[in-house]
């Protein structure tokens, strides 16, 4: 049988991870944050990010939040021109300083997603209790589930994935949505209903147990159906036929 084909592909996430210093500066000044990727040497790990908010102060309080933090070792601030510190759109208008952080490589889900050939593709915008970290990665479809899948188990995390195209926009297979309507009747209606009732929002606002009992069937069913929709989303049908019909050779 013929391996699954590598592909390029351009990958965005959604996720929530408890332990993290950057829902720590979130929670206690409503700051944004920007994680420009992290390198590992050792059981270190070293990063720059972006600090953003309403103004001079506002961004010194989250600084300082983040200086506090049992989770990062050092921080130091970066003395960057306005031009050469990043803001998002949304943040327009706000204030941002440039801080390089070094922390134990356990206490960042960044690492864990390097470790596993995860690129960043951009910056990681953490806003709003939330964090959106978009990637390349050069693997097949499977792969990529079964490595997110290790990420959640090992992270405790909640991560939604937004979007999984081809990073070359010529070969570029379904979008999501496409995808998304390929889906079987009893898997989108797990699918759906469980981003509806909150089940991918940190805290959690219901368990596969509640959502089980509302379809009428077992937790091992629904689970079933989910993952199934899930693994679809990330792994098309277009993308298995193109890489081999099983017989071999």
């Amino acid at each position: 049988m013929a391996s699954p084909k590598r592909e390029l592909l351009s990958v965005e996430l959604e996720l929530w991870h408890p332990d993290c210093w950057t829902n720590e500066v979130m929670d206690e000044t409503d700051a944004g944050v920007l994680g420009h990727g992290s390198v590992l040497d050792g059981r270190r790990a070293y990063e720059r990010c972006t600090v953003y908010g309403d103004s001079p102060e506002h961004v010194a309080e989250a600084v300082g939040t983040a200086e506090e933090s049992t989770r990062i070792g050092d921080v130091q601030t970066v003395q960057s021109t306005p031009a050469e510190s990043v803001v998002p759109e949304s943040a327009i208008g706000t204030f941002a300083q440039d801080v390089f952080i070094e922390y134990e490589f356990s206490e960042g889900i960044g690492p864990a997603f390097a470790s596993r050939g995860f690129v960043l593709d951009g910056a990681s915008q953490m806003e709003n209790g939330r964090e959106v970290w978009p990637f390349l990665v050069q693997m097949n479809r499977s792969s990529l589930g079964r490595r997110i899948e290790e990420i959640r188990n090992e992270y405790d995390a909640n991560i939604t994935i937004r979007q999984v195209t081809s990073a070359d926009r010529e070969r570029s297979t379904s979008s999501f949505e496409d995808r998304l309507s390929e889906l079987t009747p009893r898997q989108r209606q797990a699918y759906e209903l469980a981003r509806r009732r909150g089940y991918y929002e940190w805290p959690r606002e219901t368990s596969v147990q509640e959502l089980a009992d509302d379809l009428g069937v077992s937790k091992t069913t629904f689970l079933e159906h989910l993952r199934s929709a899930e693994n679809h989303l990330l792994d098309p049908p277009e993308s298995r036929d193109r890489s081999g019909d099983g017989s071999g050779g």
